[in-house]
């Protein structure tokens, strides 16, 4: 098995009978400034401080990849609402300096067999870097 990474304990894997990876990771930074005006002069810019960084990412779910898609989904939820945060691990390295807590995921649920089962969906999932301090 070629492990990818992981997101908490949800492992991101290839092998000859599964496939749970994810495409597209985007990671956002920023940070804050104020203006402060000043009367006949140029405006004063002051750094105020960091933003929380975002990533996101696209997971492709099927049955026909090995994968239960509403298992997967549900393991995402449960983790999304209690607010746990989540160690970012791609290869060998862990990304951030942070935990990570799910914001949000967007499931668009695009297959079902006849008896109304899931068989493939396409989940976004959106995490901001987590700080108890």
């Amino acid at each position: 098995m070629a492990v990818i990474g992981s997101l908490g304990d949800m492992p991101f894997f290839v092998n000859n009978k599964q496939v749970k990876t994810f495409n597209g990771m985007r990671w956002d930074s920023s940070v804050r400034f104020a203006t402060h005006n000043r009367h006949m002069k140029d405006a004063l810019v002051e750094f105020v401080g960091i933003n929380a960084d975002t990533i996101s990412f696209t997971m492709n779910l099927s049955v026909f990849l090995g994968v239960d898609p509403m298992t997967e989904i549900m393991k995402l939820f449960e983790t999304e609402r209690r607010g746990e945060a989540l160690v970012l691990v791609l290869g060998s390295r862990i990304i951030g300096r942070r935990q990570w807590v799910i914001t949000r995921t967007q499931k668009q649920l695009e297959r079902f067999d006849n008896n109304g089962n899931l068989l493939a969906a396409r989940v976004t999932v959106t995490l901001m870097s987590y700080s108890r301090r």
